[in-house]
């Protein structure tokens, strides 16, 4: 990443905003939610214009909760699982500049990878059906 964008991506982060990113795979674009301390969200996928979004407060107060008692994010046990190079996604959730492991795998046993991990996949869950189509456009 250039300078610039890791500057910007840090004081966002650092401003208690929550980033939750799905890698996507090659038949699947990937698609990055930022989400303020408010709630209120921004959904950008690799092409295209981000659509903001608002996000449950109990939602949104369940992932601040979930992020702030699951310590540095980087330092999550997680379960790692076996992926296909083409069609294997990876998530990640990145709070005050720190970014946990990939927490897409089945069968976490460290319940601030489980919570972690569900509210990730309901908030994906939301932003995708704000987004018009995230299959890849081939032409």
């Amino acid at each position: 990443m250039k300078p610039l964008v890791l500057a910007v991506l840090f004081v966002v982060c650092a401003l208690g905003q929550v980033v939750i990113s799905d890698t996507g795979t090659t038949n699947r674009m990937g698609m990055t939610v930022t989400i303020n301390d408010k709630g209120k969200a921004e959904v950008a996928l690799r092409k295209g214009t981000p659509v903001k979004m608002h996000i449950p407060s109990e939602m949104h107060t369940r992932l601040m909760q979930d992020v702030e008692a699951a310590g540095p994010l980087d330092q999550l046990a997680v379960r790692h699982c076996a992926k296909s190079v083409s069609f294997g996604s990876k998530m990640f959730v990145t709070y005050k500049g720190v970014q946990s492991p990939d927490i897409s795998c089945g069968g976490q046993t460290d319940p601030s990878a489980i919570a972690l991990q569900k509210d990730a996949e309901e908030i994906m869950a939301l932003a995708k059906a704000k987004v018009p189509d995230t299959r890849p456009q081939f032409r």
